[in-house]
């Protein structure tokens, strides 16, 4: 339930890891600040000449809609920006009216210092604030850093498996690769999230897992090889690779063998209602198959 608390309570926080990243975060309104944004986009992910990820007339007609765009400054300049809309999504009650997260970047140079934890916090107190209660949005299930961040730090669980969400991509850190995408629910007004929020998600090690009866169903081998194994248990544990996008650029099959072998053992589980709940600190997503 949305209540005046817990809205107050997600703008302290809001406020909060902001100062910890030293940026402020604000809503983006005019077309200039929506052209600084696409310019942010358009860095971290490049694109053929004369492209670009999203434009400011794009961004314009979007916010008029009621979407959310937000930006990260550090000493007046832009160094992230984040787009949302608001959408709908099926449930067994129906249809339920929520924000879907389409992009959120930050400048390489200003990377691991939180700021996309930060511009995160932001856009979970504007939904709050607009009477929304879930926040969800793709990321590729192979990238591990983005698996941690979604899931532990945020306190999201991975709902759906689509195979090629996007089709062919052409930026820089996509292209030669098949756009498999994790759909990850962030239920901004849950106790999982506040827990999240305050550190309570912490990875656990892999053997506290299989102590409890996880069964490993894809592990690293000797040779960086991702090694699949048939997995009848409640909790599954799927490893990812330590930087899949250096692996694209060195090794494009390995890349391919690894996207192959998470698939075959996320995509079945998840899309017959199991969940990505959590990570282990050796890198294993940990997967909840339904009951």
């Amino acid at each position: 339930m949305i209540t005046p608390e817990l809205r107050a309570q997600a703008w302290r926080d809001a406020d909060d890891f902001a100062l910890r990243s030293r940026v402020v975060v604000r809503l983006l309104t005019t077309i200039e600040q929506f052209d600084e944004a696409r310019r942010v986009f358009d860095d971290v992910w490049p694109t053929p000449p004369g492209g670009t990820e999203i434009s400011a007339h794009l961004t314009k007609a979007l916010v008029h809609a009621g979407g959310y765009v937000g930006g990260a400054y550090a000493d007046d300049r832009i160094i992230g920006a984040t787009l949302g809309v608001v959408g709908r999504s099926r449930t067994d009650a129906g249809w339920h009216t929520h924000m879907h997260s389409h992009v959120a970047a930050v400048l390489p140079d200003f990377a691991d210092r939180g700021v996309g934890a930060a511009m995160k916090i932001h856009q979970r107190a504007w939904a709050l604030e607009n009477d929304l209660d879930r926040i969800d949005w793709t990321y590729d299930p192979l990238v591990r850093r983005n698996a941690k961040f979604n899931i532990a730090k945020l306190g999201g669980c991975g709902v759906d498996y689509i195979e090629d969400f996007y089709g062919p991509m052409s930026d820089a850190i996509n292209a030669n690769d098949r756009s498999d995408r994790i759909v990850l629910a962030w239920d901004i007004a849950s106790d999982r999230v506040a827990g999240a929020l305050a550190g309570g998600l912490a990875p656990q090690p892999r053997q506290a897992w299989l102590s409890q009866g996880a069964q490993v169903s894809v592990e690293v081998g000797a040779d960086g090889e991702p090694v699949s194994y048939a997995a009848d248990a409640s909790i599954h544990l799927v490893a990812l690779p330590r930087d899949i996008v250096e692996i694209r650029q060195a090794d494009p099959e390995a890349a391919l063998r690894w996207r192959l072998a998470v698939r075959a053992a996320l995509h079945p589980v998840i899309t017959a209602g199991g969940r990505l709940v959590g990570l282990t600190q050796e890198g294993d997503y940990v997967v909840e198959a339904a009951s």
